[in-house]
């Protein structure tokens, strides 16, 4: 599995448009993506820094999807979002609760 992990600094006073794209656009875009096996993202408010890690069966299909998020920059800039890691890395290893998430 390979992972696309990235870190954005948001304006917080967009934080309620920011959010709402997050989840009626980017996530269900995401969900669609071929290769994908599950994502997740993170707000730290102390920072206005936003972190996801988007994980993937394969090198090619985070590489594409990288490709996609990378095309994408100036859309998030409409948002003042703007990209500050975008990396794409093997995943070595995992962990889940054995029930899910709590």
């Amino acid at each position: 599995m390979h992972a696309l992990v990235g870190i954005w600094t948001m304006d917080e006073t967009r934080r309620e448009e920011q959010d709402h794209i997050l989840n009626k656009k980017i996530v269900p875009l995401v969900r669609s993506q071929p290769g994908f096996v599950s994502g997740y993202w993170m707000h730290d408010p102390e920072t206005g820094k936003s972190h996801a890690a988007i994980v993937f069966d394969s090198h090619s299909s985070a590489v594409r999807f990288r490709a996609l998020v990378e095309s994408r920059t100036q859309l998030a800039a409409r948002a003042l979002v703007t990209s500050d890691i975008l990396a794409t890395v093997e995943v070595v290893a995992d962990a889940h609760h054995e029930g899910g998430l709590p």
